[in-house]
This record gives structure tokens, sequence and C-alpha cells, in this order.
């Protein structure tokens, strides 16, 4: 499954069995007994600390970040926008796999190969 991560498209195997796997190293709590609103704060939380920090976040953490939003909410993209004062605004959304493999080409320098009602929208 792809997933975007803010501007980033990365590959997700069994998303469920990676976090249940993984929360403990993850610090999210049992996730059985987490709501969406919950788990996506959760995620919030750490983008968050990482920008005050000013540390790029390694890849396993985003993977298990990308986890716990796809088991929680089902959606396949999350963006963090920035605000100038208090939290970032966490944006889910559900994006047509066609899109994400079109971003993830591009980003790797790729020719991107769109079909159907993306190639008409980006002509």
């Amino acid at each position: 499954m792809l997933f975007l991560f803010n501007d980033r498209v990365i590959e997700l195997d069994l998303p469920e069995t990676r976090l249940s796997q993984r929360w403990r190293t993850l610090g999210c709590g049992d996730p059985t007994v987490l709501r969406a609103r919950d788990a996506v704060e959760f995620a919030r939380a750490i983008v968050d600390q990482a920008r005050r920090d000013e540390i790029s976040l390694d890849e396993n953490t985003i993977l298990d970040i990308a986890c716990l939003v796809v088991a929680k909410t089902g959606a396949n993209a999350i963006q963090f926008v920035p605000r100038v004062s208090g939290p970032s605004e966490p944006r889910l959304s559900c994006i047509q796999t066609e899109a994400l493999e079109a971003f993830r080409a591009r980003a790797q320098g790729d020719a991107v190969q769109l079909t159907g009602a993306w190639s008409w929208s980006a002509a």
C-alpha cells in the first residue's frame, strides 16, 4: 500500500501487522483502544516535536506513524501543515493509488505515467 506522509510517498506492507508488532516501540499505547482522533493527535505531537527540535524523523518512525494512521483512520495520506503559532494542522486524505504512484515516480526523477481521469486533469 502506498501512503503519502507530508510530501513523501512510502510503501507500507501489512500496516496492521507492523503496528501490532511495533506499537510499544512507537509509544502510542495499545492501538486497539485508540480512536482515530487520538491516533492523529499522537502523530501530530511526534511531528511537531521533531520540527521544534529541528530533526528529521527516522524511517521506522515514519513507517510506524503511517501504519497507525492507516489502521485507525483508513486514510492513505496525512499532511501536517505548520502554523505560525501552536501545533500543526493534520489533514487526512484518501488519494487514488495512481496519483500516489505518479507522485512517487516524480519524486524519484522517473517519467510520470498517468492514466484515465488523472491524465485529463494533468493536461
